[in-house]
């Protein structure tokens, strides 16, 4: 199984060479940690909102999950232009200034995370 990252450079860099593996469980878990570290580095403001396809409205209104190919005039695109290829090779998560959930399913379990005592 082959996991690559593609750099700025045009060439591909490998997992192996990124993470020291190439073992999707080991490559998912330094993610997770590094994203761990950097939802802790800061203040977050949990939120909800609601109302009329409140989850697609929001999803608009911050971007595409990758800042670097959001929308312009979206929170994500005006204030970030961060990338994949970017983040591996600094050993970082993307850093997205905003989090929003995919779907009612996903904002339902996540409400429960923030505000269990709704």
């Amino acid at each position: 199984m082959h996991i690559g990252f593609r750099t700025s450079g045009g060439r591909g860099e490998s997992a192996e060479l990124v993470f020291g593996t190439n073992d999707p469980y080991e490559v998912g878990s330094q993610i997770r940690s590094w994203l761990s570290e950097y939802l802790l580095s800061g203040p977050l403001i949990p939120c909800e909102l609601a109302g009329n396809r409140a989850v697609t409205a929001v999803r608009n209104l911050i971007g595409d999950t990758l800042p670097i190919r959001a929308t312009p005039g979206s929170i994500r695109a005006d204030y970030s232009t961060d990338s994949p290829d970017l983040a591996a090779s600094e050993r970082r998560p993307v850093h997205n200034l905003i989090h929003a959930s995919g779907d009612v399913l996903e904002a339902d379990r996540e409400l429960k995370l923030w505000f269990p005592e709704s």
